[in-house]
């Protein structure tokens, strides 16, 4: 059965190559040095694909973003590629604030398991170039704060009782005594859009790899039992308006003849609260996976539909009621 507390892992490696500008003033050769590094040590590790981000249409774009695939700053380099694998969990974004950011994203709680195919990555990425290396800082990066290891690792999660109590900001102040910090689903300076949220490691500079996974996924266990107890509480004090607005909600998903993405979103999110309660079953499919595949761009990718607001909200509520029933 899916764990919606724990929705994904991540672990991002930010790379640079020594002796090359950074990407917000780098020349096209040194682009081209960076792509050429990247590319075939990506040859070496998995079944890849590579992309110019200039060279994409829109939608294409759009559909980068949706998935995770790219961030929204790196639409904006006018040098921006991507390698992708063909399963789509495993990234490399060249010349967004770095040269090489390299990330792997696995379902549940995989932080070991992303760090190892990461790590791959970049042992075969060392074999390729120089990289920006300094014996006391450790590797070195545009941002500050990703100096020391150059990791970020980081679990979304899925907390609609911490949220709704009012007790993130709570949270927030005693994941910093950990050196860990909170981010909306976006990243920084996001909401909670959802109720999802980001676990992860607040420095780079003066720990291991290691030590920063066994933090994050320490963190992210204690939070699931925080947030499982919580829930209850609610539940037990709320029992009949929100076993109503699950059951509801559950309905909408299986009935809807229309269905916006905002809609869409608001239902998922109670009809997961109502799976982790025990008040509802939803086997054949990952709601979150069915929220991102029914966004816009992707949707269009999937089904082939138009792009006026009304062939995509009846195609996406026909998309879910085909996923559920």
């Amino acid at each position: 059965m899916t764990d919606y507390s724990v929705i994904s892992s991540r672990v991002r490696f930010a790379r640079n190559i020594s002796g090359l500008k950074f990407p917000s003033v780098i020349t096209p050769e040194e682009v081209a040095t960076v792509e050429q590094a990247a590319r075939a040590a990506a040859k070496e590790v998995f079944d890849a694909r590579f992309y110019r981000i200039r060279e994409l249409d829109k939608a294409e774009r759009a559909y980068l973003v949706e998935g995770h695939y790219i961030s929204p700053i790196l639409l904006n380099s006018p040098f921006a590629s991507l390698i992708l694998s063909q399963d789509g969990k495993f990234s490399v974004m060249l010349q967004e604030e770095d040269h090489v950011r390299s990330q792997c994203i696995l379902p549940g709680l995989a932080l070991k398991d992303c760090f190892e195919n990461v790590k791959e990555y970049d042992v075969a990425l060392r074999g390729k170039a120089r990289l920006a290396y300094d014996k006391q800082l450790g590797f070195l990066t545009a941002c500050p704060t990703n100096v020391g290891t150059g990791m970020r690792a980081s679990v979304m999660m899925f907390l609609p009782a911490l949220s709704i109590m009012g007790k993130i900001e709570e949270l927030e102040e005693e994941l910093k005594s950990a050196r860990l910090t909170i981010r909306g689903a976006l990243g920084e300076g996001s909401k909670g859009e959802g109720y999802r949220y980001q676990i992860s490691n607040a420095v780079s500079l003066g720990v291991t790899e290691e030590t920063i996974i066994n933090r994050v996924e320490s963190a992210a266990k204690r939070i699931k039992e925080i947030e499982a107890k919580l829930l209850d509480d609610y539940y037990e004090r709320n029992r009949l308006p929100l076993e109503d607005s699950i059951m509801r909600s559950y309905a909408l998903l299986r009935s809807a003849k229309l269905l916006t993405q905002q809609e869409l979103e608001s239902l998922i999110v109670n009809v997961k609260m109502g799976i982790i309660l025990g008040l509802v079953s939803v086997d054949k499919v990952n709601l979150d996976e069915l929220a991102l595949l029914c966004k816009p761009s992707s949707l269009i990718r999937l089904t082939k539909c138009g792009n006026n607001p009304l062939e995509l909200d009846a195609t996406r509520a026909e998309t879910v009621q085909k996923a559920i029933t």
